[in-house]
């Protein structure tokens, strides 16, 4: 094994989701090629915020406009994928969107599901849970930790971030439109 080898196993990948609820209890998900759901978003790029980094990745892959409103959820997982130790920091905000979402974006198709059509195929692996029983709401945010795939540690923080203004988050250069819809 050579140094490169060693320094790709102990990357920490920190991700952006987005929780895009609709008023019937389905949420947008993304399907991989292998058959899990997941909420939509993406992997962080250098100098980039989480909120913008939301915002990129929606635009990307399911051609839609979001505005992440409120961050609910910090999850941290801790597994092996392809025989590497794997080490993720995911943050899930709430977002509006604007438009329809494509229904396909390379190996990835974009479906409106509701979390119990999806609770054995989630990935991470009891989230979907969480989110039901959040939603529609999402008065309070929590810190969740999977290990080898089994939740290990919840902290409920009750009344959410307050210390943190996703708008404040995101770059001048982003000019949200107004007239977003709500979720619905």
């Amino acid at each position: 094994m050579y140094w490169g080898e060693r320094r790709r196993k102990r990357w920490v990948i920190v991700r952006s989701r987005c929780i895009i609820p609709r008023e019937d209890g389905s949420f947008l998900m993304q399907r991989e090629k292998g058959g899990t759901y997941s909420l939509p978003g993406g992997r962080l790029e250098f100098q980039e915020t989480l909120p913008f980094c939301a915002v990129r990745e929606l635009r990307e892959e399911a051609g839609i406009d979001v505005i992440p409103q409120k961050l609910v959820y910090i999850v941290e997982t801790v597994n092996e994928r392809r025989g590497y130790p794997r080490h993720e920091i995911l943050f899930y905000f709430v977002c509006k969107y604007k438009g329809e979402p494509r229904r396909e974006y390379k190996d990835i198709r974009f479906e409106w599901r509701k979390p119990r059509e999806v609770y054995d195929n989630f990935w991470p692996p009891g989230l979907v849970r969480r989110l039901e029983e959040d939603a529609p709401e999402f008065n309070d945010a929590y810190f969740i930790v999977f290990i080898d795939d089994r939740l290990t540690f919840v902290n409920r923080l009750e009344g959410g971030f307050k210390y943190i203004e996703v708008k404040a988050l995101l770059p001048q250069s982003y000019k949200a439109s107004e007239d977003s819809t709500t979720p619905g």
